[in-house]
């Protein structure tokens, strides 16, 4: 007897490439090992190559070895590119069943089917029990897929086909994990760094408008087994995962969670791997993930611990259904984390319903106050297609009007293909705008490149512990001073932001690229932030001009030989790509003032004399890439700009 031949099956889940760096494809990695599970499908189906990397989709189409059925796992990243492939793989393989799913397959279809007739079939949430089903009825004579839940498609007559929804509260157990299943084995040996994802538990049990994450469908949070997740930990080990990215949407939100960060150590410590661990933690920090944070900080795994609120508005978190902690509390923590040297990062979103200029910058100031110095991570607000925010009758009522444009992939390698992936922003509302908007992106500019890098962060505490002159008022009229003063190398790159913003007005990119400092997409607050230190004695004699000019219009008056104290000692402990250890001289005692300043305790600027070591962690003499590489784009959320990173010694 001859055995039948099997049925070639491709899954494809593209990524852009970060240099050298690659991730596994876990999406559709998952769909292969359940379906590899069933003995029908093993016996009459192969699974071939999984198709990971952002290659010429003509050339991936025409290498497909007679495939029967592709699986291609899409989100906001790769759309465009997996809509090309599915087509060319239809052009070239007519016959090829194609099957599109993830997160960024619309649920409200529109024109869908006919503006893409070579998609056959699209699954909606989760993956893994469609596909096999599909795979399942694909093997007879005239397959009807009517009886499979959760898939759109036309059908023998032209109609459109939504069939029921699939209920979502099954047991995780019956998925086996795919790195125990030796799918990704065979990548293991291309040369590539890789970086892998893991979930311990599927599912949110929050609203809010703008994620796509936690609708109603999706709410329920089911957990995965602890012993297949230490079984992942030592796999991640064994292969030397250099990034392992937790992609549950509240790390930390069961106590589980803390044995699990605990074990994620203990798997470094014995394997040097995984080197870094990232995740979103919970949206209501407690101790739990304070304590989570502070095992993964003192393990050098971890960029920081997310402390996030994407408004500060009442009104608006009520319209997007978010509750946030209260300042009060926030204030706490942000003493906490500092206290024991644990970066911290807070995320806002710019232009959401109900948001103002007035609230949006009040908002800002608000956090700074607070103790926020380590980062604050700031984004335009994205139309994600399957969220309540995308939803046309919810956009009409808040006025939202968007602009196409192509997504910034911030620190990835330029891309070298034809195909461009989009998104769609916000960039007015009835409460934000056009005008208000450019404000409060430049606003958010300076806050981004100014204070999170800390190029002013020292000189902005000092105003306001000293003088009251709050956050707000500080980089609002470090706007204006660019403004009235655009020859200076502060007002050319404001100009040039400005520019920028245009360009993306008009549908154009926000990326950056800077030689010098890598073939890397730089984000623009970035990007700004690179140049200045580039042209650092420039740059800080015209900061000085600025604080002249910010204290005068504020009516106080300051010791010239304070303000010297001041704009130095801001300059020297500003990351440099050229910052060699020394020893600086000063009439005051900054260090004892800023100290108590990071902590909330308000006391005199004291003139004592004084000497301070000044050692940076690490001197990258004039090596631009370097720095580049390691202070923006790997430090940016761990708070290698703040006090904590660089920590003068005081000697008298």
């Amino acid at each position: 007897m001859t055995s039948k031949a099997k049925r070639n099956v491709y899954l494809c889940q593209v990524n852009h490439n970060f240099g050298n760096q690659a991730w596994l494809p876990y999406s559709v990695g998952s769909i292969q090992a359940y379906c590899q599970n069933n003995e029908e499908i093993a016996e009459n189906f192969e699974f071939k190559e999984l198709l990971f990397l952002r290659e010429d989709p003509d050339a991936v189409a025409r290498r497909l070895e007679n495939p029967k059925v592709i699986g291609i796992s899409c989100y906001i990243w790769n759309w465009e590119y997996s809509k090309k492939l599915a087509e060319l793989v239809k052009t070239y393989h007519p016959e090829c069943l194609i099957v599109l799913g993830g997160p960024h397959v619309p649920r409200v279809l529109g024109s869908f089917f006919e503006n893409h007739p070579f998609v056959d079939l699209l699954v909606h949430f989760e993956g893994e029990i469609a596909f096999s089903e599909i795979l399942i009825e694909f093997l007879n004579p005239e397959p009807n897929y009517e009886n499979i839940k959760s898939l759109s498609y036309v059908g023998d007559q032209g109609e459109r086909v939504n069939t029921p929804l699939r209920n979502l509260k099954y047991d995780l157990s019956i998925l086996p994990s795919p790195y125990l299943s030796n799918v990704f084995d065979p990548l293991m040996e291309l040369p590539y760094e890789f970086q892998g994802s893991q979930e311990t538990h599927r599912g949110c049990p929050y609203s809010c408008t703008f994620c796509d994450w936690g609708s109603a469908t999706m709410s329920k949070v089911r957990k995965i087994e602890e012993d297949r997740l230490h079984a992942e930990l030592e796999w991640f080990g064994r292969n030397e995962i250099e990034v392992l990215y937790n992609c549950d949407a509240n790390f930390g939100i069961f106590a589980r969670d803390y044995d699990l960060a605990v074990k994620t150590v203990e798997t470094k410590v014995k394997y040097g791997y995984p080197r870094s661990f990232r995740t979103a933690f919970a949206k209501n920090s407690n101790d739990r993930v304070f304590q989570i944070s502070s095992v993964l900080n003192d393990a050098g795994m971890s960029k920081g611990a997310t402390l996030s609120f994407q408004s500060m508005d009442a009104h608006t978190l009520d319209l997007i259904k978010r509750k946030n902690m209260k300042v009060n509390n926030f204030s706490e923590l942000m003493k906490q984390y500092r206290s024991s040297g644990i970066p911290t990062y807070t995320e806002l979103i710019i232009a959401m319903p109900g948001e103002t200029y007035e609230s949006f910058a009040n908002g800002i100031d608000m956090l700074i106050s607070a103790g926020q110095h380590d980062s604050l991570n700031i984004y335009v607000c994205m139309i994600l297609p399957n969220s309540q925010l995308g939803d046309a009758d919810y956009m009409a009522e808040h006025g939202v009007e968007t602009v196409r444009v192509p997504i910034n992939l911030r620190y990835s390698t330029p891309s070298k293909d034809s195909i461009t992936e989009y998104h769609d922003i916000i960039i007015s509302t009835k409460a934000m705008p056009l005008e208000d908007w450019k404000r409060a992106y430049m606003f958010s500019w300076a806050v981004q490149c100014l204070h999170g890098f800390n190029l002013t962060q020292f000189l902005s505490i000092f105003l306001y512990a000293e003088y009251e002159i709050s956050y707000r008022t500080f980089y609002e009229g470090f706007l204006d001073y660019c403004t009235d003063n655009p020859d200076l190398i502060i007002g050319k790159e404001y100009c040039e932001m400005l520019e920028i913003v245009e360009r993306v007005l008009q549908g154009g990119s926000w990326d950056v690229i800077l030689p010098k400092f890598g073939e890397v997409v730089w984000p623009p607050e970035g990007a700004s932030f690179l140049k200045f230190v580039d042209e650092r004695d420039q740059y800080f004699s015209e900061m000085k001009g600025f604080v002249e000019y910010l204290i005068t219009n504020a009516g106080v008056e300051i010791d010239d030989t304070l303000l010297d104290d001041v704009v130095r000692y801001q300059k020297e402990m500003t990351l440099s790509p050229y910052q060699k250890a020394k020893r600086v001289n000063f009439e005051y005692d900054l260090q004892n003032f800023f100290a108590g300043a990071y902590l909330g305790e308000i006391a005199a600027c004291k003139k004592s004399k004084n000497t301070v070591e000044v050692t940076p962690a690490v001197e990258y003499a004039g090596k631009l890439k370097t720095f580049a590489q390691e202070v923006v784009w790997y430090g940016r959320k761990g708070g290698h700009f703040s006090q904590a990173r660089i920590v003068p010694n005081k000697s008298n």
